[in-house]
């Protein structure tokens, strides 16, 4: 059938599952075809048929030998991306046309050097900003077919459990109510992502006109092992992994809790805006990448370049950069008893307490949370300003607080 030679727009989205491989969810890459019609990226069928030795999609027997390569559907797969990115040049040079083009009563046009320099630059800086804006929503619509997908896979798993008609319509609602929060969860971090961008967008247009690369992006620093998180940290394209690491360092120091260590073994890591999760989930996937060395997590990555890390790594805006490993803090430090806090001429207050259990007083208040945990213990002199290091707990050999003698 001869199809008319007409200026028809038919969008992508009305065949892009067609053109994505069933198992990475993507673009297909060296096209192959099963002997029972599906389609799917070399790579991925290949892995996936010599563990499963089946079609992922209808089950049916699969060797790797019967997989036959589709030149065609690779060459249509090539012309769309083509089409498409003439589409966008199309697209862009029209919504710039738009905007510098002069009223009806106007009777000059754009022809001066500088009036041409501007509008070839805010060409491009429109176009990269909507791009960006546009790959955020790609990734969003991947990660919500992903959830998608999985949610059917774990109902359809439920159906072969033997469970009653009851129970099973009983699980189901509850995935399908954590499949909304999810997705409901992704919609507000890409709308947060798209409200960020225009926002700094806005805010550095009134000075220059930048590209996406030089605007600074807003992440969160999250400690993840201790749970604490520094929000609406400011990210130039310029900082280094030691200067977040210092702001951070001035932030909790803010907090009354400054860091007293990091060790070597501290790792750094970027959660995109789409990949983050609850604490033990993001716990979770840390510890596979480190430990395990498993990569397979989209949106996340460890940061190995140290300098310029916003342009290295692409950091998106609600990120978190996430840190992982042995920091220390002075609330994890162990307490000391007041001997070994005394410094002579220091005019400091204390308080002591007396223990009824052990019998004697002059108790300071480490070595009442500490030493005397669980005894009988009463105030014995309030705000006291002492002349020496004073406890009678580690006179009395009682003291068990590390680093006293």
């Amino acid at each position: 059938m001869d199809l008319p030679d007409l200026p028809l727009l038919v969008p992508i989205s009305a065949f892009s599952d067609y053109i994505q491989c069933s198992i990475c969810m993507t673009l297909l890459n060296n096209t192959h075809t099963t002997p029972c019609g599906h389609r799917y990226c070399e790579k991925c069928i290949k892995e996936w048929v010599d563990r499963q030795h089946k079609c992922p999609c209808c089950n049916h027997p699969l060797q790797n030998n019967q997989l036959m390569k589709d030149h065609q559907f690779d060459g249509l797969i090539a012309c769309v991306l083509q089409e498409q990115d003439k589409s966008e040049t199309q697209y862009f040079e029209s919504l710039i046309s738009k905007a510098t083009s002069t009223t009806a009563n106007e009777t000059f046009s754009l022809q001066t050097p500088v009036e041409n320099v501007l509008k070839k630059h805010l060409l491009s800086s429109l176009a990269a900003h909507e791009k960006f804006c546009q790959e955020l929503k790609k990734e969003f619509i991947s990660r919500t077919q992903k959830l998608e997908e999985g949610m059917k896979r774990t109902i359809s798993e439920l159906a072969q459990h033997g469970l009653s008609e009851e129970e099973l319509q009983s699980q189901t609602e509850d995935l399908l109510k954590t499949l909304k929060r999810q997705k409901d969860g992704l919609s507000k971090d890409l709308e947060s992502c798209v409200q960020l961008v225009a926002t700094a967008y806005d805010k550095h247009l009134s000075n220059h006109i930048p590209t996406v690369d030089i605007l600074p992006v807003k992440v969160s620093v999250f400690l993840l092992e201790k749970d604490v998180r520094l929000d609406n940290i400011q990210l130039k394209p310029t900082d280094s992994l030691s200067d977040i690491q210092e702001i951070v360092e001035l932030s909790l120091a803010e907090r009354n809790d400054p860091i007293v260590s990091m060790g070597d073994d501290v790792q750094w890591l970027v959660f995109g805006p789409f990949a983050k999760g609850s604490n033990w989930e993001m716990q979770a996937v840390a510890q596979d990448i480190i430990e395990h060395g498993n990569t397979n997590h989209p949106g996340v990555c460890v940061i190995q370049d140290k300098t310029m890390i916003s342009v290295q790594y692409c950091i998106k805006p609600n990120s978190d950069l996430v840190v992982w490993g042995n920091v220390k803090c002075k609330s994890d430090l162990p307490k000391l008893c007041f001997v070994k806090l005394f410094s002579p001429g220091e005019q400091k207050s204390v308080d002591y307490f007396s223990c009824k259990q052990c019998g004697f007083n002059w108790v300071c208040r480490s070595c009442m949370e500490i030493c005397h945990q669980g005894h009988n213990v009463v105030p014995y002199i309030m705000n006291h300003q002492p002349t020496w290091a004073c406890c009678y707990c580690p006179k009395k050999k009682t003291c068990i607080i590390q680093d006293v003698k």
